[in-house]
């Protein structure tokens, strides 16, 4: 299908558009687990999974979900039933993900960090009716607590690490206590709930029995991505089988256009799965686009220690691509161990960065370190999740890119959201030296539309109605609550989130500009802006910082020192009045830094 539902805006990104990418796309109508079963015929003795030396074929993960999806039918769920997903990275989530998809049910994926209280709410919320989860977190998490408060979950499935690997590592594991488990597993039915074990699910329901399905693409949910309710109650994203393949399909068009190596790798190169399933950049941009490609997803429950091990798993299994987030990049960067595997990683092409600002050095370092270029892409969950990236070729410093297939961007007043505001026709540099008055004239909300754009927050319609707004000519748009503007050559430039925004003494502050300003000085590693609400009506908002050193300016380097160095390099109502150095900064799962934590605690202390 031709996505036809294009709005009447200017579209600047055109102008150094990349002339092999193609600006629209033919979407496939399909479910979003057709593609498994597709690239399984095409390439069906390819290494699909990879864990800890252990592997299996697309043909053989393909069975193995028709059996998943049968046994689920046979334990009851059915079409639009809601099965949550609790576990990090490994086989059984991908496994356990498609086949829910394929017994017509809704996947939840639940972030591992979540605990007993989180864990109920997104279940109930979901009306879920299983959970799936990994034995030792459900000791950590559920065992022991109150069930009953779960209102309409009927079945807990548990799986353990110690199953797909190898027999070897499987018994030395568990000798020396190298593999989490819990010793003794639930049975049966325990105060009205079933336990069943995860590789039972495959023969309880002899022979495979899949239900005729008949999905309408835009409008049937396929997942539920629960947003992190850093500014309250988590909200559950509903996201349509058009939404994740059309997201597949523009970030697939968008890197193997600009990178033919990546193309040609298709049924044998590797992704590297190291960013947590359950949250929707990895779920798309690694596992769905990996499935796409036909690579072998290389799956990494948590990132290894030491860092540098991942390169070694990058040269050993002649991995291709990675999405990540700027923390990681950083740390590989940081590792002295990470140096001896230059020039080792051949098939190694690209990274895409996310879900934080990469500082320009962070960049440069790394690609200089692999040989692999890092683009920098922008999205949320409520946009499947992609909605820009950089040209591979053509990146700019401190920009997040153009829109991708069938995307359009609008900036608009960010107070009311109905003026849409001009485009910005200078550079980054111009525009900062621009007074503060001018510069709000170009800088606002960032609103997106495309195929990729969610359905809408299950059971929040105030929140829908807030978020998914329909201009004049029936064109749905989704409020970002994100504050950027489009420069001179069509570049997305993110400033902050709106919550995020500083008011010093009338002036707009973007902790994240300050940040980025922040990491130019060398001793920093990591940093947090945030403001602090002042007794002095005048100024409003105190500008603060934490910041982290880098190990080799550790003691070196005071919070005077870099507060004088903010007043040489920053304008004078920018740069933060207290500094305050710690070891280590909140983060959420996936790096950001988590500027909220850091103002309860100032406020607190």
């Amino acid at each position: 299908m031709k996505w036809i539902k294009i709005p009447k805006v200017e579209q600047p990104w055109l102008k150094f558009w990349p002339e092999e990418t193609p600006r629209n796309l033919d979407y496939e109508e399909i479910p979003l687990d057709e593609s498994l079963r597709r690239i399984a015929k095409e390439f069906p003795n390819s290494p699909a999974l990879h864990f800890s030396g252990w592997e299996m074929t697309y043909a053989e993960l393909d069975e193995q979900v028709d059996k998943f999806a049968t046994g689920l039918r046979y334990l009851g769920i059915k079409e639009n039933d809601v099965v949550c997903i609790d576990t990090p990275n490994l086989p059984q989530y991908v496994i356990a993900f498609y086949g829910i998809l394929r017994a017509g049910g809704i996947a939840n994926p639940i972030i591992p960090l979540n605990r007993y209280a989180e864990i109920v709410y997104q279940a109930n919320d979901s009306r879920a009716k299983m959970l799936i989860i990994l034995d030792y977190l459900y000791e950590e998490n559920l065992h022991g607590k109150d069930l009953s408060k779960f209102e309409t979950l009927e079945t807990i499935v548990l799986c353990g690490i110690g199953n797909y690997v190898s027999p070897f590592k499987r018994v030395l594991g568990n000798m020396l206590g190298k593999i989490p488990r819990m010793k003794e597993w639930p049975e049966g039915k325990i105060n009205g709930l079933r336990y069943r074990k995860f590789q039972d699910i495959f023969t309880v329901g002899t022979p495979i029995a899949l239900p005729k399905r008949t999905v309408d693409p835009e409008n049937d949910i396929v997942c539920l991505i629960y947003t992190g309710g850093t500014t309250g109650t988590p909200k559950g994203v509903q996201l349509t089988h058009l939404n994740l393949v059309a997201n597949c399909q523009q970030g697939h068009s968008w890197i193997a256009t600009q990178l033919p190596e990546v193309e040609k790798q298709r049924g044998k190169g590797g992704m590297i799965v190291v960013l947590p399933l359950s949250h929707s950049f990895a779920l798309t941009i690694a596992m769905s686009i990996g499935i796409w490609l036909g690579y072998k997803l290389i799956l990494f429950p948590t990132p290894p220690d030491p860092i540098s091990g991942m390169l070694k798993v990058i040269s050993e299994q002649g991995a291709t691509f990675a999405p990540g987030v700027p923390t990681l990049w950083q740390k590989i960067n940081q590792d002295p161990k990470s140096v001896k595997y230059k020039g080792k990683m051949e098939n190694f092409v690209a990274c895409l960065s996310a879900a934080a600002p990469l500082p320009y050095e962070v960049k440069k370092n790394f690609e200089e370190l692999t040989g692999a270029l890092i683009i920098e892409g922008y999205g949320m969950s409520e946009a499947a999740p992609m909605l820009t990236a950089s040209p591979f070729h053509r990146s700019r410093k401190n920009a997040v890119g153009f829109p991708v297939a069938d995307t359009y961007l609008k900036i608009v007043d960010a107070d009311v959201g109905d003026t849409i505001l001009p485009q910005f026709m200078g550079t980054e540099e111009e525009f900062e030296v621009l007074e503060p008055e001018e510069q709000e004239k170009y800088v606002g909300e960032i609103c997106g539309s495309g195929p990729q754009i969610m359905k809408g927050y299950l059971n929040k319609e105030k929140e829908t109605k807030y978020a998914l707004r329909t201009d004049e000519d029936g064109i749905i748009w989704y409020y970002t609550s994100d504050i950027g503007f489009i420069d001179g050559e069509g570049y997305l430039r993110i400033k902050d989130r709106k919550r995020d925004m500083i008011k010093y003494k009338g002036h707009s502050v973007f902790p994240r500009e300050v940040e980025d300003l922040l990491y130019q000085f060398e001793p920093i590693l990591e940093v947090g802006v945030y403001g602090a609400k002042s007794d002095d009506p005048e100024i409003g908002e105190t500008i603060k910082a934490a910041v982290s050193l880098k190990p080799e300016y550790v003691g070196k380097i005071t919070e005077e020192d870099i507060i004088e160095w903010c007043k040489e390099n920053l304008s004078w109502y920018k740069y933060p009045r207290e500094i305050t150095i710690v070891k280590e900064l909140p983060k959420t799962l996936v790096g950001k830094v988590l500027r909220r934590v850091l103002r309860d605690e100032d406020q607190q202390s």
